[in-house]
């Protein structure tokens, strides 16, 4: 056998050697943990946009115009539109509950103006909607829609709200959004526990005897908006709830 041919064996042996000892020494050393995602930066609550209850332009619609509709019956819907920022490159396990609370008092007036006792003024509902795969971007948008029989049966929003939660982060709620109303009773019992925080509305409702006894859970009325004529309209600019 000719030296020609061991040695160029020898050299091939010994750089594959090298590598696998290259390898061991990089296996032994453990893998840096991924940094964990901050979801109130990556969702940043400063950029949501909602609908104010003082409003009605703001979270109410007429049906959309569509080929075969009548124009002649166009309704009123309920329709409680959010939009927000996303600054991670995908944002999965995405929740988002709405509230709703609607009250009656110009609906259920009997003949005399007054309110029957035994008919609920209030009437609470609540929506959660599962995301995933939003794409880092701006303006994405979410929505739940109200019926135009509700509207006319239950009476208009004193009270809208959401929460929006990544995984087991709360990066936004939107808590506060009440009428008079409601605002002031909260001020009240605030004070009177000597608290100048004020709850989250829907747990304050769902707390408070005074308003628990007027008030009816009607949680099959509000829908996605995917399921109502609004869903062929800028479909585009809509996430598509799981």
């Amino acid at each position: 056998m000719s030296h020609t041919t061991i040695f160029p064996t020898i050299r091939i042996l010994s750089a594959a050697a090298a590598l696998l000892g290259a390898g061991a020494s990089l296996a032994q050393q453990p893998a840096a943990a991924p940094k964990p995602i901050d979801w109130t930066k990556a969702v940043p609550e400063t950029s949501f946009k909602a609908p104010k209850v003082n409003q009605e332009n703001s979270w109410s619609a007429r049906t959309p115009r569509i080929y075969g509709n009548s124009q002649n019956k166009e309704q009123t819907w309920g329709v409680f539109e959010y939009s927000f920022e996303t600054k991670a490159l995908w944002t999965d396990n995405m929740s988002a509950t709405f509230h709703i609370m609607l009250d009656a008092v110009d609906v259920i007036k009997n003949s005399k103006g007054q309110i029957p006792d035994d008919t609920p003024r209030f009437s609470y509902m609540t929506l959660t909607l599962r995301y995933s795969d939003i794409p880092k971007g701006k303006d994405h948008k979410i929505c739940a829609v109200l019926p135009p029989a509700a509207l006319e049966r239950f009476g208009k929003p004193i009270a809208i709200g959401l929460e929006v939660t990544v995984g087991d982060t709360v990066v936004y709620a939107d808590d506060k959004n009440v009428a008079p109303l409601l605002a002031g009773a909260m001020q009240k019992v605030a004070a009177a526990n000597n608290s100048v925080k004020l709850p989250k509305w829907w747990e304050f409702v769902n707390a408070y005897p005074q308003i628990q006894s007027k008030m009816a859970r009607r949680n099959d009325y509000l829908v996605d908006r995917a399921k109502t004529p609004f869903a062929v309209v800028a479909i585009d600019d809509y996430l598509i709830s799981k």
